[in-house]
Order: structure tokens, then sequence, then C-alpha cells
């Protein structure tokens, strides 16, 4: 493969730091095959190294065992899949691990023969449970996130470096637009209304937070009360009901476009692809309710064409690899910076034939408005940043 130049600095600095560390790398930027440039480095020094890879989530675990396939050239009988959903009968040469399972056999694996130790998404084994699957000896360790920092705890700190190594290279959106490592994009932000009956549940919530956000100054307790009523509206927001039919009819305006839809809420998620479908779209969907093999079938077919829409969840905020598609409708979304930055990612790797991408977020409310006036002034990359109310009417 031809390197970019972020992977050949990062393998340099890799192979400086002793074959360990950490890599921040924006969503898009290609770890995923930097990590298996890593893999063949070890590979070359110790032919006997098993690989153990550990991700979060079983969407992810999906992406490594197409791409091992697909981009390493392993054979299937080569790669074991280890999950709730079921563990192979012994070790294989690469071992892809949802950190659940890795928990116990990650070490158990590292203590019988060399591995190397590949963690992804790592900000997610900080906690003190997951970082259990960290231990053992390896010959080389990496991790890798656009966001490897925690944001609640010290968990990077603490667990996640003491084990893989420090952050060793550094790669954002802003200079992966710049080297065209990612594709131009450009922003349009939709506002959508909140029907009369959501914006009286959403005022009303908002009153009760603002009274207990003075309590909360004297009483300590007072802190969890609010932070669940907090949830409550960011939850009335986020199922909005307008937000259904102003996602469908974005992806109407873009018909044949290759597009990606998120939405929070699988049911809500269901309905945009029932609407798709009744118009005409060849759409297909990707949560955690749906079957691990049928999930695969999905992400493959729509990277293939056969589908043109895939609607998910969070099951595929982090870590898939799915460059074919160039428009992202973002119709609901939690405050994470870090969900925001993955979502991102999904639409900005390059592809051939693909000179842009075009993302949409929809906003009901002044706080989603807030965050992404701050985005607009952070996101010097983007080609450009519009506003636009919907064109969907609640009538």
């Amino acid at each position: 493969m031809q390197l970019r130049r972020w992977q050949s600095e990062a393998l340099a600095a890799w192979e400086a730091a002793g074959l360990r560390g950490v890599v921040e790398v924006v969503t898009g930027g290609g770890k995923t095959l930097f990590a298996q440039l890593c893999m063949r480095r070890v590979a070359r020094d110790a032919p006997e190294a098993r690989f153990v890879i550990l991700v979060p989530t079983e969407a992810l675990l999906d992406q490594w065992w197409l791409s091992l396939q697909e981009d390493y050239g392993l054979a299937d009988e080569d790669i074991g899949l280890w999950s709730g959903a079921g563990t192979p009968e012994s070790t294989r040469l690469a071992n892809i691990m949802v950190l659940n399972t890795g928990r116990w056999a990650a070490p158990a694996i590292a203590n019988a023969v060399p591995t190397m130790l590949i963690v992804d998404e790592c900000h997610r084994s900080g906690s003190p449970a997951n970082a259990t699957a960290l231990e053992g000896p390896h010959l080389a360790t990496l991790g890798m996130s656009a966001t490897p920092e925690r944001e609640y705890d010290e968990g990077f700190r603490e667990r996640i470096a003491p084990s893989l190594g420090p952050i060793i290279y550094r790669y954002d959106l802003n200079e992966g637009t710049k080297d065209g490592v990612l594709a131009a994009f450009e922003l349009v932000n939709v506002a959508v209304e909140l029907l009369p009956d959501e914006r009286r549940r959403y005022d009303a919530l908002s009153d009760r937070i603002r009274r207990l956000a003075r309590v909360a100054l004297r009483d300590p307790e007072a802190e969890e009360r609010l932070k669940a009523l907090l949830r409550r509206r960011a939850r009335v927001a986020g199922v909005a009901a307008m937000r259904v039919p102003v996602a469908v009819h974005l992806v109407e305006k873009h018909r044949r476009a290759r597009a990606l839809v998120f939405h929070e809420s699988i049911d809500q998620a269901e309905i945009i692809l029932k609407n798709l479908r009744e118009r005409g779209h060849s759409a297909t969907i990707y949560h955690s309710r749906i079957g691990a093999s049928m999930r695969r079938d999905n992400l493959r077919l729509f990277r293939r064409g056969v589908f043109d829409v895939l609607v998910c969840c969070r099951a595929l905020d982090e870590g898939i690899n799915i460059p074919e598609a160039r428009l992202a409708v973002v119709a609901s979304a939690t405050s994470s910076q870090r969900q925001r930055i993955q979502r991102l990612g999904r639409v900005l790797r390059p592809a051939p034939g693909k000179d842009h991408a075009l993302i949409y977020t929809l906003y009901a409310t002044e706080h989603e408005e807030r965050r992404l006036l701050d985005e607009a002034g952070r996101l010097t990359a983007a080609d450009s940043v519009t506003w636009q109310k919907s064109a969907v009417s609640r009538g």
C-alpha cells in the first residue's frame, strides 16, 4: 500500500517508542490500515506472533473481520471471532475480541503465545473492568482512537497509557482534510419543529432544570436528580416526531446518492427505513437488535452498492469503514463531542469518484443550535456551513 504522510510518520514514531503507543487520528484517516501495517512490521520479525484485536462493539468486530480478509488477505479460518455470541475452539492467527470477552480471553492468549495487542477505539478500555483485557506480556501494543482521552475520568492516564504506551502521534480532522486524506465536505444544519405537546414537555423540563440547578449548588444530592432531568429533556428532543419526515425528505433530495442516516432511536430508525422503502429507495438498516450475520450482510451489501441507503443507530458510531457514503443525515444525536467526530468521519472517508461529502444535521432546540454554532467556529476545514429551516411542515 502507498502510505499516507501521517501513516509513515506514525509508524516511525511507533517504532521509535519500542513498538508501543497510542495514535490519535481522526475518524476516516485510515487507522485500521495503519494497524495492519504495524501487524506486518511485527510479523516480519516474529512470524510466530499471534494478533489480539480488542474492539468495543459487535459492529467493529464485523468491520475488522471484513478488513482482515479483504485488505490484509487472511483466510476466514485464520480469523477467530470472540464475543458473547461465541468463541473459537482454539487461538487463531488473528483474534478479534469484543472487550467484554477480551477481559478473560486476551490475557490468556498473551500468557500462552507471543502476541501483538491492538486496541481499537482504545478510550473504551479505560474502565477498571475493561482494562483487565490489556493485561499480559505483549511483543507490541497499539492503541487507536480519534479521542483517546476519556471525558469523565482519568482512565487514559491511569490504565490505558501504562498498558499500551503514551500518545505518540496526533492527526486531526482539519489536517486530514487539508492533506486530502478526508473528502472535502459541506455542513448543512437544518432546524426542525417540536410538536406542541413536545414543546410543552421540553419547556416544563427546562423550568424544572433551572430550579434544580440553583439547589444543586448547595445540595450535592440534587446533582443526580438534575442529570436525570437533563436526560429526560434530551430524550424529548431526540425523538421529536418531525425528525423522521425531515430525514426522509433530505434523502429524497439526493436520490441515488450513497447515504447514511443516523438516529438515536432504533424504533424511529425502523420508521425511517419503512418510509424510504415505500418511496422506492434501496435501503437497509444496521442496529444492535439485528442478528450478527444479517448485520454483516447489510454492511457488505451497502458497501457493494446493492443498497443506496443505510439507516443506523449507535452501533455504527465507532470504527465502521464505509467510504462509499457521500451523504449523511444526522437525524438525532447526543451531546457527545466524541460521537459527533465519529459520525462525521463515517462520511468523510475518501473513495474513487467521491469529490466531496454533504452532512445534514437536524436540530430542534436552542441547546443543539449552540453546539453546532460552536462547531462551526472550530471546523475550519469545512467548505461551507449553512443553516436552513426545514421545508417539511407538521401539517
